[in-house]
């Protein structure tokens, strides 16, 4: 996920090593650079048999399946390949119809881990915590320490959270182009100078939307029931 990872909790030290082991896992797991990574085993092999997955990963495949078809391909995986992914609920595997195809994780990746740490913490017994990855994708539980929603700046926007995912996605944060319409294959123009922000339940389908909508320029109909959207700009 190459970036750093943060956790604000009043837990035990052990605890605080499990959550940035289960990073670390998922980075691991989750990288198509590493050639010994889950990702990279899917992207050599789907092409000639199916893969299995676990239930995390399924979740998150399926995750970032519905955003792909709410969306309309804003958000894909497979960067424009969407029609060649076979997901079977069945057996949860994943296969590819098509030769040279792979899948991307990374617009969904962060948040995923953070939905797998915030679940470790709860487990845990941790009903208070806050924690981000890179500060452009986050996760709070329950209330701060003084008992009011926690307090997240995003440009001029404050955010107050509790038990409530963000994620933020900006096509104007870098001096090249980074955010590629999956459905042309072209970097998105940037019609706006403000970030767009995502809140809801879940980090990883707050990380696929906010990227879908920076790609549309606008929320659809299909925008899914539960979260929320808007510029920064908007108090």
């Amino acid at each position: 996920m190459g970036t750093r990872f943060e956790l604000v909790a009043a837990t035990s030290q052990a605890i605080g090593e499990l959550v940035m082991a289960e990073v670390e896992d998922w980075h691991h797991r989750l990288s198509r650079f590493a050639p010994d990574s889950w990702v990279s085993h899917v992207n050599r092999t789907a092409a000639h048999e199916v893969v299995r997955c676990d239930d995390d990963t399924w979740d998150l495949l399926t995750d970032a399946s519905l955003a792909w078809r709410d969306s309309g391909g804003a958000f894909d995986i497979t960067r424009g390949d969407a029609d060649a992914l076979i997901l079977d609920a069945t057996s949860h595997t994943i296969r590819f119809t098509r030769e040279g195809m792979s899948i991307d994780l990374g617009g969904i990746g962060k948040g995923h881990a953070l939905d797998c740490c915030a679940r470790l913490l709860r487990r845990h017994g941790v009903t208070t915590a806050f924690m981000h990855g890179g500060t452009s994708s986050g996760i709070a539980l329950g209330l701060d320490p003084a008992g009011h929603p926690w307090r997240v700046s995003v440009e001029t926007r404050a955010l107050h959270l509790a038990d409530t995912a963000f994620a933020v996605s900006d096509a104007s944060s870098q001096a090249t182009a980074h955010i590629i319409d999956p459905r042309t294959k072209v970097p998105v123009t940037v019609t706006s100078p403000h970030p767009v922000v995502v809140t809801g339940p879940s980090a990883r389908v707050c990380d696929a939307w906010a990227t879908a909508l920076v790609v549309l320029g606008r929320a659809p109909s299909t925008f899914p029931v539960g979260y929320a959207h808007g510029e920064t700009t908007t108090r």
